[in-house]
């Protein structure tokens, strides 16, 4: 057989492995997989469950059906999981019971559940879900028809409590009584109203006897840097506030004595490396460790063995433990991905999903591979991914990612495309994690070398480097971009002539400050990209992104926001550009598509814009990301190879 690159439709249809949750006695391994179902154009997930005794695994939900947020119980004898049913996406709460190899539903919950977090007293299940609709909002819906004042009705998330025996009572009368015979009983409480704060995640202590909430004071993204930690008394259902600020991560301590939270050194929780600090709940006196390292920590879990967290550095995500004292110690290398963890609470149990340049994501426990997703694609080709650097014209010391074929000849002129990643503060990564967006491994089989450049402000690399775009998005970028390209035409692998650019939210804006500020580029592709920050600021749901970006707002200082607009350069443009939007986004609102469309039109510069119905800021159906992959695939092969436009876009079949 002869070895070739996978197609868009099998790179879509690769299983993805994810959310890993151990049990407490650390014997099963829960964890779901995302499947493409193309009959119904939907991604589905299921959950399978490990045992590690007898090396067997089980598929414990329904295939037809979504199911997500695996929780298990303190005893490890059952399992709880949220699965959606119905054309409707019904909320059910689920339970499989490890005894009696039986899956049932618990009870259907109204409102949307984003969290699930069996007590550890096992009488029951925390759920964070979004707050009922009022009586008043319901009687004005029905008087006036759905409206909303902005800013002034926040959706809120509550924090809810299944009691566990009043509910498996209520299902098992349905076995036994008519509807008419039974008792009713409250199957669940709200413990947290919703008028106060926003529960955004919550964290139960080992003992029971606190939940602490991650608490913004709304639903509104951009009142995070204003969250909270309250701290939920179970034996009462009181509530206080913690004197912490700007919080980011929050675990008990095993003895449930302690609290430690991941926050800002400083009073900038944007641009921040961060540090720990340890509050004593019983006289909130705290302890810090300092982050010596400069790098963005996130919280996992604090166990026997330590504080677990997980950190971008270099293109990749990497894990590691700090003790009390600051010490530290690293568990992954960094040739290592590392995905989405799992460990027990004293540590001595790690589940991961990890890849490298040679494996595709695979979940592992201890370091025994568990799943075998790749094996279906084992025989076929996939790109190398070499590590590279190289000095921006300002002396800025730039990392990225080069994509090459496996018979890459260093003696050969290739055209190129730059993928440039979004955030700003993500990171290109030096793993085989392939694209829902870009056509990658497509475009490297037809010769194209993909170089993904982690400009300033990427994630990975220190707080000084996270800062160098704050008031210099685009034209840095831009720069950070291009001195990349000129490093590879220096060195003679790319032909100067045959070079293109594409990326999706941040990556789609620096794609289009490409394709207008200069005309280094033969094509170009803007994802959910940001054309005028005057049109983002005022339409945009993220308004705080702006001000720590630029400064201001656009009133104030109008110059700012002129200068790093890719539409205030679209008379100087001449690259052929292909737009790709969502009309329900909220992220980077549609108006940006269109104004850079408009602005391309009127400069008689070839352009194509492609609205996804329904779509908000990113693609969640198999369908959709295909024809995102497809139309980037025809866009390039036709201004950097020469193939005809029409013919590689009727892909309908």
């Amino acid at each position: 057989m002869t070895q070739r690159y996978l197609t868009i439709e099998e790179q879509l249809s690769i299983p993805m492995v994810g959310s890993p949750a151990i049990s407490p006695d650390g014997l099963k391994l829960a964890y779901t997989i995302r499947r493409a179902d193309w009959d119904e154009n939907r991604y589905v997930l299921s959950i399978v469950v490990f045992d590690i005794e007898s090396g067997l695994s089980l598929n414990i939900s329904n295939d037809e059906l979504d199911c997500s947020l695996p929780s298990w119980s303190a005893d490890s004898r059952r399992l709880a999981f949220l699965q959606k049913s119905g054309s409707e996406g019904k909320n059910e709460l689920m339970i499989f019971d490890f005894e009696r190899k039986h899956t049932f539903k618990l009870l259907t919950f109204e409102q949307e559940i984003s969290q699930i977090k069996w007590s550890m007293k096992g009488d029951g299940i925390f759920l964070v879900a979004s707050s009922p609709e009022s009586e008043t909002q319901k009687k004005r819906k029905e008087n006036y028809g759905e409206f909303e004042y902005i800013d002034e009705e926040p959706k809120n998330n509550s924090l809810f409590f299944v009691y566990l025996e009043r509910a498996l009572k209520k299902y098992c009368q349905r076995f036994r009584l008519p509807k008419g015979l039974r008792e009713e009983e409250t199957l669940f409480d709200r413990l947290t109203d919703g008028k106060d704060f926003h529960i955004d995640s919550i964290c139960l202590s080992p003992d029971g006897e606190y939940v602490a909430l991650f608490a913004p004071p709304t639903s509104d993204v951009n009142d995070f840097d204003k969250a909270k930690v309250m701290l939920f008394r179970t034996a009462d259902s009181t509530t206080r506030e913690l004197p912490v600020k700007y919080p980011r991560g929050i675990s008990f301590s095993p003895d449930s004595k302690r609290l430690a939270c991941i926050l800002p050194s400083d009073s900038d929780p944007w641009f921040d490396s961060g540090v720990i600090e340890i509050i004593d709940l019983a006289d909130l006196s705290k302890k810090r460790i300092d982050n010596t390292l400069d790098l963005s920590f996130e919280m996992i879990e604090w166990t026997d063995r330590g504080l677990f967290v997980s950190w971008i550095e270099d293109s990749t995500i990497s894990l590691g433990i700090f003790n009390e004292n600051g010490q530290f110690e690293r568990l992954t290398s960094r040739e290592e991905f590392i995905q989405v963890f799992s460990v027990t609470p004293e540590g001595g149990h790690i589940a991961i999903v990890r890849a490298t340049d040679a494996e595709s994501p695979e979940l592992y426990l201890d370091g025994k591979r568990i799943s075998n997703i790749s094996r279906a694609n084992d025989k076929e080709m996939s790109v190398k991914k070499e590590r590279l650097s190289w000095t921006s014209y300002d002396g800025t010391k730039i990392h990225g990612i080069l994509n090459l074929p496996v018979d890459f000849d260093s003696t050969k002129s290739y055209p190129l495309v730059a993928l440039v990643h979004g955030g700003p503060t993500w990171t290109a990564l030096a793993a085989r994690v392939r694209s829902n967006y870009y056509p990658v491994e497509q475009l490297v089989q037809k010769g194209v070398l993909v170089l993904e450049p982690n400009y300033r402000g990427s994630e990975g690399y220190g707080r000084d480097f996270r800062r160098l775009n704050y008031r210099n998005l685009g034209k840095g970028d831009y720069e950070d971009v291009v001195s990349g390209i000129d490093f590879l035409v220096e060195k003679g692998i790319v032909d100067s002539e045959r070079v293109g650019v594409m990326g999706w939210s941040q990556g789609g804006y620096i794609s289009a400050f490409c394709a207008t500020y200069g005309n280094r580029f033969k094509a170009a592709s803007v994802g959910a990209g940001i054309s005028n920050w005057m049109t983002y600021h005022v339409n945009t749901d993220i308004h705080e992104f702006c001000h720590r970006y630029l400064g201001d707002n656009p009133w104030n200082d109008p110059a700012v926001y002129h200068e790093t607009s890719p539409i205030s350069y679209v008379k100087n443009a001449t690259t052929p550009t292909l737009i790709q939007h969502g009309d329900a986004d909220t992220r980077v609102p549609v108006p940006n598509a269109f104004e850079l469309y408009q602005g391309f039109r009127e400069m008689n510069v070839p352009v194509r814009l492609a609205i996804f119905k329904g779509m908000g800021h990113g693609a969640s159906k198999p369908g959709v990301h295909r024809a995102i992959m497809a139309q980037n695939l025809a866009w390039f092969s036709h201004y950097l190879l020469g193939e005809p436009l029409e013919d590689n876009l009727k892909f309908a079949q």
